[in-house]
This record gives structure tokens, sequence and C-alpha cells, in this order.
């Protein structure tokens, strides 16, 4: 463990300025540097040391990195389907999020208009990541459902 903590030691600046390059802002910066060491340390038996350490460390950084922005994108796309359906007001967003019952307005809110990650949500409710992305997921499909109904009364 000494050993690892003196890799960490060593390299984790250069794995943090890495991802600044990248565009990876500091605040996720730092908590992919952190799940960067923790799957190094579960994978070392892969470095086949055909390349220097530190350059291993910053291939698995860029690779979380990569794997969040397609997921960050991929939700970002459905939120922004879920938001771009016609409505001529924001007022009637705001009603329809409003009509949403607890814990998928807050949930809704705080991850949508808030910029809150899942993370948060679940520390903040006392719950798994899991439980936010379920309830977060449900609170849109119960959204669309609204929609759905009152497109149909029009």
């Amino acid at each position: 463990m000494e050993d690892f903590e003196r890799v960490y030691r060593h390299n984790a600046v250069k794995v943090y300025r890495y991802l600044l390059s990248l565009g990876c802002p500091d605040y996720d910066a730092e908590d992919v540097v952190q799940e960067t060491f923790v799957k190094a340390l579960i994978h070392i038996d892969s470095f086949r040391g055909e390349c220097e350490l530190s350059v291993w460390l910053c291939r698995i950084a860029r690779n979380i990195w990569m794997n969040h922005l397609k997921k960050k994108r991929r939700e970002d796309g459905q939120l922004t389907e879920l938001l771009a359906a016609p409505r001529d007001d924001c007022g009637e967003w705001l009603d329809l999020i409003g009509r949403l019952e607890e814990p998928y307005r807050s949930v809704f809110r705080r991850r949508a208009l808030g910029g809150y990650d899942y993370g948060e949500l679940a520390a903040e409710y006392g719950k798994s990541e899991s439980w936010a992305r379920v309830t977060y997921h449900r609170a849109r499909m119960k959204l669309r459902q609204m929609l759905a109904g009152e497109e149909e009364r029009k």
C-alpha cells in the first residue's frame, strides 16, 4: 500500500493536469483522478510495463472522462428532447413540474434545473445513486405522460 501511495503522490498531479488539458472542469477532474487510481489499483495486473505508468494512468483517466461525457450527452439529449416539446410559455412547464408528486418534483427540479448530479441527490435524500437515477427517470416519464394528456385535450 505504501508503494501505491507513492505512485499516487508522484502521478496524481500529472493525471489532473492532463484531464484539464482535455477540457475537464477542475471539479470533475478531481473525481476522475480518484476513480482513475481506484481502477488502476484494481487492474494493476493488466499493466504490462510497455509504457510509463503515468501514461497508462492518463489513458485510464481519459477513458473515464470520455465515458462520463458520453453519459452526460445522452442524459442531456433526453432532457433536451423532453424540454423541446412545443410549449408557448415557461410557466406551463413550471406548472407541469409543480404537479408532480414528491419526491419526483424536487428530484426533477434539482437535476434538470439545478444541475445536481445523482451523487448529490442521493446524499441529499439519504438514498443510493440508483434511487436518484430511477426517481429522475420516473419523473421524466410522468412529465411525458402529462404532456401527452394535455396535447390530447387541445
